[in-house]
């Protein structure tokens, strides 16, 4: 009595993926320490095929639930999809930020509240391979797979930790090599791992789930200032917070901000609490490990071809004179300033309760960076342009001088957040 062993695929189509980071990323080890990236034996930057894999399984398992198992698999049986670490070269640049944990309730500095995030800058480049193994009658699951890929070209998908600081943001290259494994030349390439593959245009993004806002503007005096003083002379000066060359309004700044003024509008509308950690995200606590949010926050680089360096003198509270070794320096940036925020398009009351807190944010009800006390951070924001699925868009044009705004909202779609929030009758709505 023979058996004949039934080849598990007989097609192979391997994607090579060249990805260059248009935000920073965040590779940490699995201890929790937020001042080290991962690095492999060799001492090089990497990030974990597991990691790439929980970013692309994430969104199918929202965008196309009935592929999930298909593709990656499940505890019972195996995906079609292997994907590979993502391998970045040796001198990948590496920075570290300063960052400090504020109460939620006081806005003060949480007790042991300051921390350092290690990571990698915008404009590294690293390659992965998605490799999908099948048979010629599933060549339809391909399609997912591409837009997939798609997706993490957009920016829909983003790849490892402190994704709703903006961090992991890609655009990618792909080659697509294809080996018929029915074929003794197909089985010939596949074995001796032949790349002969051609450029891919990705598709179309169908699915799209997010709401961009994009708020353009000027800051005639910002500043984000860095942990490390800088010398000249006969001095020295704390500068601002640069990477590459470029000041910086880190993403993870503008969120602090925002949530705090949309804390101030939720409590306005009588919402519960946990709406806006739901909203932003919370740290570890009750034992459990934390919740992300679901509004991410991008970088802002600013100009600094207009800068200019004020001393200032410190002040004894109680004598009402100069303190010693009161006087410093610090370099407002006068800059052009463009905030681009994401939202699920889904989530109307996130998309609502945003809306109002960068609208009072083109009002100059508050600021970004430091120095707010003094006039600093004050955004004369020219215009709110929002883009949601299905090409629907909306816009809020301020003039400045004025203190006022006009909406442009043909199809409705702001109307329907403020009705959400059950706003838009009272005086100023």
């Amino acid at each position: 009595m023979t058996s004949t062993l039934k080849p598990t695929f007989t097609y192979a189509v391997k994607y090579l993926v060249e990805a260059e980071c248009k935000t920073p990323l965040r590779s940490g080890p699995a201890d929790g320490d937020t001042e080290s990236i991962l690095q492999d034996h060799n001492h090089h930057a990497f990030l974990q095929g597991s990691s790439l894999a929980g970013a692309l399984r994430s969104w199918t398992q929202k965008v196309y639930p009935s592929m999930v198992d298909v593709l990656f698999g499940n505890q019972k049986t195996p995906g079609h999809l292997i994907i590979s670490d993502g391998i970045l070269p040796p001198d990948a640049q590496q920075y570290v930020r300063p960052r400090l944990r504020i109460h939620p309730r006081t806005g003060a500095a949480e007790p042991n509240g300051k921390f350092d995030i290690a990571h990698l800058g915008a404009g590294c480049k690293f390659q992965f391979t998605v490799t999908w193994l099948g048979t010629s009658d599933r060549l339809h699951e391909l399609e997912y797979v591409e837009q997939m890929l798609a997706a993490l070209n957009g920016g829909q998908i983003t790849l490892g930790a402190q994704k709703t600081n903006g961090f992991g943001r890609v655009q990618i290259q792909v080659q697509k090599q294809e080996y018929n494994l029915t074929e003794s030349s197909g089985r010939g390439d596949w074995l001796q791992d032949v790349d002969n593959g051609k450029p891919l245009t990705l598709p179309k993004l169908l699915a799209c789930q997010e709401v961009i806002f994009t708020v353009t503007g000027h800051a005639d005096s910002i500043l984000v200032q860095s942990a490390a003083a800088q010398h000249y002379s006969d001095s020295s000066y704390t500068g601002n917070l640069s990477e590459g060359g470029i000041p910086i309004l880190p993403g993870s700044s503008v969120k602090g901000a925002v949530r705090a003024r949309v804390s101030s509008i939720a409590r306005f509308l009588r919402m519960d609490e946990q709406v806006v950690s739901g909203l932003f995200g919370r740290k570890a606590m009750n034992g459990d490990n934390g919740k992300q949010g679901r509004i991410v926050f991008e970088d802002v680089l600013l100009s600094k071809k207009e800068k200019r360096k004020i001393t200032r003198i410190r002040i004894n509270r109680f004598t009402g004179g100069v303190m010693l070794s009161g006087p410093f320096t610090q370099e407002p940036l006068s800059s052009d300033v463009t905030l681009r925020i994401t939202c699920p398009a889904q989530d109307a009351t996130a998309c609502g309760l945003l809306l109002y807190a960068l609208r009072d944010l083109g009002l100059g009800l508050y600021s970004l960076g430091s120095g707010a006390s003094i006039g600093r951070g004050i955004i004369q924001v020219e215009e709110i342009r929002v883009s949601a699925p299905e090409n629907r868009e909306a816009c809020l044009t301020f003039q400045s001088k004025e203190g006022n705004y006009t909406v442009q909202d043909d199809q409705g779609l702001l109307q329907g957040w403020i009705r959400q929030l059950g706003g838009g009758n009272r005086e100023g709505d």
